[in-house]
């Protein structure tokens, strides 16, 4: 059970890394860059549509929206990256 957690926080991490990456890149175009900036920006900000003095939903919208940056980042390639499907 905890090699399933460990691989699955290591997945998340590699995930973020990537959107990091993916922000990061030159070849990125630049109407993913705001989307992912403003999405950071509103993370952070205290201003928030749920608040965080609702009990655990306060700070759900902003898990939410950092899993859907995440994925929807993760949907871009590198062109650094190799192609899984180009592996023999």
């Amino acid at each position: 059970m905890a090699a399933g957690k460990l691989n699955l926080l290591s997945r998340l991490l590699a995930m973020a890394r990537h959107a990091v990456a993916v922000f990061r890149a030159k070849e990125t175009p630049f109407y993913v860059k705001i989307i992912l900036g403003l999405g950071l920006v509103y993370i952070v900000s205290p201003w928030d549509l749920l608040p965080e003095a609702l009990p655990v939903i306060g700070i759900l919208d902003d898990f939410t929206l950092a899993a859907l940056l995440i994925a929807w980042a993760n949907g871009f390639r590198l062109p650094n990256e190799d192609d899984p499907g180009d592996k023999q």
